[in-house]
């Protein structure tokens, strides 16, 4: 059959796309698929997700089992102030929340994210030098009294040493540094919960029958680059865990002698506190201005409060030191 080109050109015609709205030529865009208006979506704009977030942040940690938890760990036996040990043992109220716990939270990421990185340290080496997040008991207890347990977050079975990674701004990492040019002891280079708490974790592992040679703070740096970070070490002592146990269960005794738990109230002011800058700034018991009482502590020496004001921050208020 032949074709004429008038056929031709007709043909063609019909097979070209078609680019008005609606046109149907084989080569034509499919229309757009109808969009269903959407139900229950206001308008606009939308709220803002960190106002959001920050309530549900705080939420979050009021929530979590170790906000509410009265049985103490290591990391919370080293602070110098007896009073806030035991306001936390009876459950005394604590301050409302009013901003999100930021720090402790980076901080809770980084140590489950050092967890896996020393499991692939392990990888790499081919055996088990590294020890992770293993479940420690300093401290059986006593019907009336709960174990000193805890999580400790790495044991190097290379050198005998425990090792405990801290997240840390600035000023911490700087206090160490400092007090390592003076030429401090290791005593004296950190915080007394630091210290502590790394020689409770010690004798947790001693508990286990680990030779325990040494204690680390790996301070991590909460900064762009690793290498601001600083770590600091000493030789285990067991003394220094059984001075934190013996305070421990002294506390109890204390807590009974004033009416237990259920019935102490205000006389908890009565157990001595030791306020401190450092101490008193994250204290979840602190009133400032108001009486001690079951419902808080007023918190800060008013002379560490004038010396901070005096000296404009050149002078450290609780070791009257120069900063």
């Amino acid at each position: 059959m032949t074709v004429s080109k008038d056929q031709l050109a007709a043909l063609l015609a019909d097979m070209a796309p078609v680019r008005s709205t609606g046109g149907q030529g084989i080569l034509a865009a499919p229309a757009a698929a109808a969009v269903p208006p959407a139900t229950g979506i206001p308008a606009g704009p939308p709220e803002s997700t960190l106002r959001e977030l920050r309530q549900v942040l705080m939420d979050y940690e009021a929530a979590r089992p170790r906000s509410m938890q009265k049985a103490l760990g290591p990391s919370e036996l080293g602070t110098p102030c007896d009073q806030q040990i035991a306001r936390k043992l009876v459950g005394a109220p604590r301050v409302p929340v009013t901003e999100p716990t930021w720090a402790p939270f980076q901080g809770t990421a980084v140590h489950a994210s050092m967890e896996d990185v020393v499991a692939f340290w392990n990888r790499q080496l081919g055996r088990e030098r590294w020890l992770a997040e293993d479940r420690l008991v300093i401290d059986e207890g006593v019907p009336g009294v709960d174990p000193i347990a805890g999580s400790g977050d790495a044991f190097d079975q290379d050198w005998g040493m425990v090792v405990d990674w801290k997240h840390t701004g600035k000023t911490a990492r700087e206090k160490l540094a400092r007090a390592k040019r003076m030429g401090k002891p290791p005593a004296e280079q950190v915080s007394p919960e630091y210290r502590v708490q790394a020689h409770l974790y010690g004798m947790g592992h001693a508990n286990k029958g680990r030779p325990v040679r040494w204690v680390r703070l790996v301070l991590l740096a909460r900064d762009y680059s690793f290498d601001a970070s600083e770590e600091w070490t000493e030789a285990y002592d067991p003394d220094i865990a059984y001075a934190a146990i013996y305070r421990y269960f002294g506390l109890h005794d204390a807590i009974n002698a004033l009416g237990g738990p259920e019935h102490i109230g205000d006389l908890i002011a009565a157990i001595p506190a030791s306020p401190s800058n450092d101490g008193c700034k994250w204290c979840p018991f602190r009133t400032p201005g108001r009486p001690a009482s079951w419902q808080g502590c007023p918190g800060n020496k008013p002379l560490a409060q004038i010396v901070e004001r005096a000296t404009r921050g050149l002078i450290d208020p609780d070791t009257q030191e120069m900063r």
